[in-house]
């Protein structure tokens, strides 16, 4: 078996020679770990992927599964955050091949959320019929040893979308204009036109919707496009995209009893927090907060009815008819619309001082703009 260590970059492959994988790896990309080397983050990833004659890989390749058979593995660091690192690892048998995404924790809290992120995949794969997330396989510890020091890394493998590519707001040649620039790791970073950011809103506004459970709540959050959470894919000419995982899925909103819930004034209070969250990104996912544009308004609008119309036809909206909070949201004066931005507000001042901060410079802007685009959206 040909196993190769390989560094993901635009357009090709870096390969990990004995130097590179020499250096400490990292515990966060400012941090590095007191005695573990990127040598042994990959060779703790091949172990997990072979251990006990390839168990991890029994749901993608069988259960009937030898690793005598895969040919070769090339094992890709992807991503290093400040919680999880992720690698891709491709595997090539005589009559198949794969390619998987594999999340790796050290940190206790990591590895905590990290299986708590697993749980919630699987609990989204088991109960709705969506192809937005990557599938779950398989969860477990690895015991890494350097010299007389141990350490315990959490790993779990899940589908990897092949083809699709993260995403940012980025400043145009003339510096003048913000963009999206789609990390095309294929064929080079480019920027996307006008109509492919309009539909990477909607699609994202879309998927949020879908996951969205009109009778307890629930919604995938927290996400964020500054950590690459929703990924895209062009071809020929036509936009797909996709979640990349789902750390929780819960209602955010906060209730003082039951008797407060209310299942429309929730579903507007989402729906309202989706198209200021829609609009954040850090300036090419590092640098500074940045605001979307205003047709970013109209697509999650778009986005977020189309959701529900499907919704309404599958029997998963249980609030009568799409039309009916369409009619309720047009019904609003712009000063009603900005009272119930409030909430939503508020939610921001007891989190993120950053998105706060941006969202305050914004949020007059934002409620004048999506109250045009309310007065003239049609379903």
């Amino acid at each position: 078996m040909i196993v190769r260590f390989l560094f993901s970059a635009p357009t090709r492959d870096i390969p990990a020679g004995p130097d590179e994988l020499a250096k400490p790896f990292k515990i966060t990309p400012s941090e590095n770990h007191p005695f573990l080397t990127l040598g042994d983050y990959f060779k703790s990833i091949k172990s997990f992927m072979l251990e006990d004659n390839g168990i991890a890989l029994n749901p993608v390749l069988g259960e009937d599964m030898d690793i005598t058979r895969i040919n070769r593995m090339l094992i890709r660091s992807e991503k290093h955050g400040a919680l999880y690192h992720l690698a891709s690892v491709e595997i090539f048998t005589d009559n198949q091949s794969c390619k998987l995404a594999v999340s790796t924790a050290i940190s206790e809290k990591g590895r905590s959320l990290l299986a708590h992120e697993y749980e919630v995949l699987n609990f989204l794969d088991r109960t709705r019929n969506l192809p937005y997330l990557p599938k779950p396989y398989f969860k477990g510890d690895v015991k890494c040893r350097a010299g007389i020091h141990k350490e315990t890394l959490s790993m779990f493998i899940a589908h990897w979308f092949e083809g699709y590519h993260e995403w940012h707001f980025s400043s145009d040649e003339s510096g003048q204009r913000q963009k999206i620039r789609i990390w095309d790791q294929e064929c080079g970073y480019r920027f996307a036109s006008q109509e492919e950011a309009f539909e990477i809103f909607r699609q994202a506004s879309k998927i949020l919707t879908l996951f969205y459970d009109t009778e307890n709540f629930s919604e995938v959050f927290p996400w964020h496009h500054a950590a690459g959470d929703f990924v895209v894919r062009s071809r020929n000419g036509v936009i797909d995209v996709r979640l990349t995982t789902a750390r929780n899925y819960k209602s955010c909103m906060v209730f003082e009893s039951e008797k407060d819930i209310n299942p429309m004034v929730a579903i507007i209070w989402f729906f309202l927090h989706m198209t200021l969250k829609m609009r954040l990104d850090k300036l090419d996912g590092v640098g500074d907060m940045v605001w979307a544009g205003h047709s970013c308004v109209e697509a999650v609008t778009m986005g977020f009815f189309e959701a529900l119309r499907i919704m309404e036809e599958n029997g998963s909206y249980h609030l009568g008819k799409a039309m009916d909070l369409l009619m309720l949201l047009k019904a609003l004066s712009r000063e009603e619309l900005g009272r119930l931005f409030f909430s939503v507000f508020d939610f921001y001042c007891q989190g993120d001082s950053v998105d706060f901060s941006v969202i305050k410079t914004h949020l007059k802007s934002h409620v004048n703009q999506l109250y045009q685009v309310m007065q003239n959206f049609r379903l």
